[in-house]
């Protein structure tokens, strides 16, 4: 493979990896397959890191006009959106499983429902 092509495969493994943690419309050719998907995964720190530089950036323009808690809702809807509630619901499936869980076996099992 010539350094070229390496590199828009690279580039292609990213825009897989930005498609399944966001809801933006990219373009639809990333090429999915379980294989191409997993090679993706090295890239989900850069995508959570471009979030989270987003976000920041929408917290810091919203607070120049709105008080801090209304900008920090504003962002958290954006988060929302921009990821389709991924975190959102990681975060509610461990608060269940730790809260309706008795035993640990208990927990785990609703977690991973």
């Amino acid at each position: 493979m010539t350094p070229a092509a390496s590199l828009r495969e690279e580039a292609r493994l990213v825009v897989l990896a930005l498609q399944f943690v966001t809801r933006l419309p990219l373009p639809a050719d990333a090429g999915y397959t379980p294989d191409r998907m997993r090679r993706a995964t090295r890239y989900f720190p850069l995508c959570g890191a471009l979030i989270g530089a987003l976000l920041g950036l929408v917290f810091a323009a919203a607070a120049a006009v709105f008080p801090p808690a209304v900008a920090a809702v504003l962002t958290l809807a954006v988060g929302v959106r921009l990821t389709g509630a991924l975190h959102e619901d990681g975060l509610a499936d461990m608060a269940d499983g730790l809260g309706g869980g008795l035993t640990r076996e208990r927990a785990l099992e609703i977690m991973r429902d």
